[in-house]
């Protein structure tokens, strides 16, 4: 089997206005784009196109339903979007469905497409929606998180990570073995809801907090579900955790450490050189990803503009860091892997840090047996991306 070529879905859209974190307030011309990578990475297009009637979704999530067709989720604003995915790929919107929440900055489902879950950073919640067959989206449920570890906090964005904490924000959303793992930058938690199938419903179960100012952003597990990897936005780390399913999927902190080079913060602490004018720190972390054999993590930082990639001993269960490779861009915000592992494609904001832009989509070659990347000849450029993520990968003989 010869994989001809790789499709991934760009959310792009034109800005026609700016909020506080530097992106789109309004925006124009939205719409979900299937864009076609060569196999060898020498050059990556734009196929097909979606259009969409609000903004582009932040981040994006695949899945195949129970009657086995591939349903691209979506958030946007307080709603989630279902898509249909053709056996070419091509996108059409199904419908919408509401959070019932503040605006998800996250979503996942868990592996048998029973149930979709948000976490909801502006109101503080976690939303639960029931998934038919089909891929039909049913009405959410709402479970709110308690204070923030510095409740009550008062102050603007510029006035530093205590006040992104003054409540929760849960940020990011993964199902592991039955159940789910909320990582909440605003209370400074990782918290872990058991899941009830059979009534469509969550029970909380443990949490627990990692060091001051951490600010979890999202977390991944490895496949036998042993092992967790927080990434920490506020002071760009790693957290790497024990699950044990003994006791209901309770976490342990095993190791934590930075997802920048060693002495690179300290050297740049000057808030002149800060991505833009919410950065309280000359880097914060973004995204978080697993490689398919659970070898090496990837982590994104947003300011140092780099993919920092780490090596996995399994038996100490601790991380090494084997390189920062730069995007090729600035405040790299969302990044995907291809199904099989072999690319890595990375959604840069250049219009996040107050420059004029465009943003870019930028191609990174991955070898498997070293974890490290290279970079692929392959770019694409919009006004402005708020989102990457992997297509199905159709495999042809050849």
């Amino acid at each position: 089997m010869i994989n001809r070529h790789y499709d991934f879905c760009v959310a792009a859209g034109q800005p026609s206005g700016r909020d506080a974190t530097g992106g789109g307030k309004q925006w124009a011309d939205s719409a979900l784009y299937t864009c076609r990578l060569d196999s060898d990475g020498s050059s990556i297009s734009i196929v097909s196109s979606a259009e969409l009637p609000s903004s582009p979704p932040g981040y994006q999530a695949l899945a195949r339903t129970r009657a086995g067709k591939s349903v691209l989720y979506a958030t946007s604003g307080e709603e989630v979007w279902s898509l249909s995915v053709s056996d070419e790929n091509e996108l059409a919107a199904l419908g919408s469905a509401p959070t019932a929440s503040g605006g998800a900055s996250h979503l996942c489902t868990d592996p048998e497409a029973r149930l979709l879950f948000t976490a909801n950073y502006g109101s503080g919640s976690v939303s639960l929606l029931p998934i038919a067959e089909d891929g039909a989206l049913g009405e959410a449920k709402v479970y709110a998180h308690g204070p923030g570890a510095h409740a009550g906090a008062e102050g603007t964005w510029g006035d530093g990570p205590q006040f992104r904490q003054e409540s929760a924000h849960p940020h990011g959303v993964v199902v592991c073995s039955g159940q789910l793992y909320v990582a909440d930058l605003g209370t400074n938690q990782v918290v872990c809801w058991t899941i009830d199938y059979d009534n469509n419903e969550l029970q909380a179960t443990s949490a627990i907090t990692l060091h001051d100012l951490a600010g979890p952003r999202h977390i991944q597990f490895t496949s036998d579900g042993e092992v967790g990897f927080a990434l920490n936005e506020l002071d760009n780390t790693i957290s790497v955790l024990r699950r044990d399913a003994a006791r209901e999927g309770e976490l342990s902190l095993v190791q934590t450490l930075s997802s920048l080079p060693e002495g690179w913060a300290e050297a740049n602490t000057d808030p002149a050189t800060f991505p833009n004018e919410v950065y309280s720190k000359p880097s914060h972390a973004s995204e978080l990803l697993l490689s398919p054999d659970d070898r090496f993590v990837y982590a994104s930082n947003r300011g140092h503009d780099s993919i920092a990639v780490f090596s996995l001993d399994p038996s100490s269960q601790h991380l090494t860091p084997v390189q920062f490779e730069p995007t090729r861009g600035r405040i790299p915000w969302v990044f995907c892997l291809s199904a099989d592992g072999r690319f890595v494609v990375v959604q840069n904001n250049h219009t996040r840090a107050s420059e004029a832009g465009p943003d870019s989509v930028v191609v990174f070659q991955r070898d498997e047996s070293t974890g490290l990347l290279n970079l692929a000849p392959a770019r694409l450029e919009f006004p402005t991306v708020s989102s990457v993520w992997a297509l199905p990968v159709r495999a042809t003989h050849g």
